[in-house]
């Protein structure tokens, strides 16, 4: 996938399903950066992330059309859009919450949501082209 998330933590497992050789090349401003061949089919890279970061880069410098995107959060609340740009948040206790929005292009935009003791609640991002 393009954009993922994950928890602090939690391991994140990269695996080469061809038998083309690639690298993984992460670039995390926060936590440890690595770069790791991945040479033959089936080749595993397992990584966890010790803070909350957004966005940490990956690419493979061996295809550079290759890259992806991954949000590191220190608690479970957070989504990645579907290919309509809706998203759901499961689970979010009732309250006023502040939501942000990464789009590897257009920055980061952020909106407060009251969500009622259902569990429910409408946001919508706005983001302008370049």
């Amino acid at each position: 996938p393009h954009v993922i998330g994950l928890r602090t933590g939690q391991e994140l497992e990269v695996r080469n399903g061809d038998s083309t050789l690639h690298n993984v090349d992460a670039r995390p401003r926060i936590n440890n950066a690595f770069n790791e061949a991945m040479p033959v089919k089936g080749v595993v890279i397992r990584k966890s992330f010790a803070r909350a970061e957004l966005p940490v880069k990956f690419k493979c410098d061996i295809h550079p059309w290759m890259s992806a995107y991954l949000g590191v959060f220190d608690h479970p609340f957070f989504a990645v859009s579907a290919a309509d740009g809706s998203f759901a948040i499961p689970g979010l206790p009732e309250g006023e919450y502040t939501v942000e929005a990464w789009h590897e292009m257009l920055g980061v935009r952020s909106a407060k949501v009251e969500v009622d003791a259902g569990g429910q609640a409408r946001l919508e991002f706005t983001f302008a082209g370049k």
